[in-house]
C-alpha cells in the first residue's frame, strides 16, 4: 500500500505543471486589421492618405509576443518606425530625426514575419 501511495503522490506532484495557455491565434484574432480597433484606424488613415509614400504594417513574434511594426514612410531617411504590441503599447522605435533604436536586437529576435498590409 505504501509504494502505491508514494507513486500516486509523485504522479500528482509532477502533473502540476505550468497551466498557462498560449494562444495559437495572435492577439486572439485571425484578422487583426479588422478586429483590433487601433490597428484598423492606422490602416484606414494610411488608405485615406494623399501621400504617395510606401507604407507597411508587418506582424512579428518578438520576445514571445505578437507585435506590429508600423512604417508610415518606407525608405524615408527621418521617418520614425514604431513597433506596438496587441494593446498598442510601444515596444520599439527606430529612426526618426533623433535616430532611435530602442530594440537593437529586433532584427535578430523578430520571427514569423507577416506583411498584413502595404500599399
Amino acid at each position: 500500500m505504501k509504494p502505491f501511495f508514494i507513486l500516486l503522490s509523485i504522479l500528482f506532484l509532477t502533473s502540476c505543471g505550468n497551466t498557462k495557455e498560449v494562444s495559437a491565434i495572435p492577439c486572439g484574432t485571425n484578422n487583426p486589421l479588422e478586429d483590433i480597433a487601433w490597428l484598423k484606424e492606422i490602416k484606414t488613415g494610411f488608405d485615406m492618405s494623399a501621400s504617395a509614400t510606401k507604407k507597411q504594417i508587418i506582424q512579428y513574434m518578438y520576445n514571445n509576443e505578437t507585435v506590429f511594426l508600423i512604417d508610415a514612410c518606407i525608405g524615408c531617411p527621418d521617418s520614425l518606425t514604431t513597433v506596438y504590441n496587441c494593446k498598442k503599447e510601444v515596444v520599439c522605435q527606430f529612426g526618426g530625426i533623433a535616430g532611435f533604436n530602442t530594440c537593437p536586437d529586433f532584427n535578430e529576435k523578430a520571427t514569423n514575419k507577416k506583411i498584413v498590409w502595404e500599399n
